[in-house]
């Protein structure tokens, strides 16, 4: 079984990865959260956090991060 790191801790609506550079999505939040890392379950509780970079611009996808204490 697979575990989506992001909303095993942040369940949150409204959290994207992506926006498309027509109509001022970004500026407006109006994205899609297509980018993921899913970890297995040998993994899972070595995640100490899991975020979505909004802030990092560029590109119209944004980084994602898993931080694991192995």
């Amino acid at each position: 079984q697979l575990t989506d790191s992001f909303r095993h801790f942040n369940d949150q609506p409204d959290q994207y990865s992506w926006w498309s550079y027509r109509a001022g999505s970004r500026a407006r939040n109006k994205g899609w959260r297509l980018d993921y890392n899913f970890v297995s379950e040998p993994l899972k509780d070595k995640m100490t956090r899991a975020v979505i970079l909004p802030e990092v611009k560029h590109s119209d996808h944004c980084p994602v991060m898993v931080e694991l204490e192995l």
